[in-house]
């Protein structure tokens, strides 16, 4: 895994451009060097967001919004899952 920097609520995330991205029957799949991954529904919501100019707290607010759960909870699980991307690789923050 490549070495990655802390997550906090300002960082703001972006895909690496070498990174592999394909829907197959509905399902996002990202692949980094050496492995694949499919992302589940919330870890493709938040994936579909990284776009280089949102903060880790603005895609948490708009998870928070999506599926209906308090701004602390969906902030602490986007800096989970993008931390765990930030490690394989797939994203710079």
């Amino acid at each position: 895994m490549a070495g990655a920097s802390p997550v906090s609520g300002q960082s703001v995330p972006s895909v690496r451009p070498d990174i592999r991205v394909r829907n197959i029957g509905g399902t996002l799949v990202i692949a980094v060097p050496e492995q694949a991954f499919e992302l589940v529904e919330t870890t493709a919501f938040i994936w579909k967001r990284i776009d280089g100019v949102l903060s880790v707290d603005e895609i948490g607010q708009l998870l928070a919004q999506e599926y209906e759960v308090d701004i602390e909870t969906a902030v602490a699980d986007t800096i989970e899952v993008l931390s765990e991307l930030a490690q394989y690789g797939a994203i710079h923050v």
